[in-house]
């Protein structure tokens, strides 16, 4: 069982193409498969930023010592960033089967089975983020949530959200002195985990 595609050099390669040109024993992916693939990252790209971004606003505007501390040394946010999406992450989890029998946990879970695997829940266990409700700058295993998946499912975006996420924050903080909170606070409900709308009042920061 192997998934290969056949590269040409003289065209260059896409996400698009290199699906279109793949095989999967010895057969084209499935079109249904391709379009949910490509339409995929254009809808994930769009809607896990803005609800991510809302919940960084939210957690900063009720602890403006931690937004001050980053205003005054901008070399923080990117740890600040790894801790957001460990504590935000902003997929609660994904579906996934089982391809043979394993026992996890003490539960057998068979071939077949279906498993929601709960990526929120995984970013607050205790065993692996001690105090794993608080925000905090020095855990040795900073970086190694899930909130990008992991693994063969490791997000393939994940180098540009990390970018735009810390020029977000960067310039946010960067033009203002303060920010809170100014009106209800709508949560998203499936797939997504955090802020629909997160209303927040700006200060600018002076020039």
């Amino acid at each position: 069982m192997s998934l290969t595609h056949d590269f040409d050099p003289r065209a260059p390669e896409t996400f698009t193409s290199a699906l279109m040109a793949a095989e999967y024993e010895g057969e084209p992916l499935p079109p249904d498969l391709v379009l949910g693939c490509v339409r995929q990252l254009p809808v994930t790209g769009m809607v896990a930023p803005s609800v991510f971004i809302g919940d960084m606003f939210v957690h900063l505007g009720g602890d403006p010592a931690l937004a001050d501390l980053l205003r005054a040394d901008p070399s923080r946010i990117p740890a600040a960033v790894e801790e957001f999406l460990r504590l935000y992450g902003p997929y609660r989890g994904m579906a996934r089967t089982a391809r043979r029998d394993v026992v996890f946990g003490g539960r057998l879970i068979r071939a077949g089975e279906p498993i929601a695997l709960v990526y929120t829940s995984a970013d607050r266990d205790e065993r692996i983020f001690p105090d794993g409700e608080t925000f905090r700058f020095d855990r040795p295993n900073l970086g190694k949530h899930l909130a990008f998946g992991d693994g063969v499912h490791t997000c393939p975006g994940a180098p540009l959200a990390r970018m735009m996420l810390v020029t977000t924050l960067e310039e946010a903080l960067a033009r203002t002195s303060a920010f809170e909170v100014s009106g209800e606070i709508r949560m998203a409900s499936w797939a997504e985990w955090g802020t629909n709308s997160a209303p927040m009042r700006f200060t600018a920061a002076a020039r």
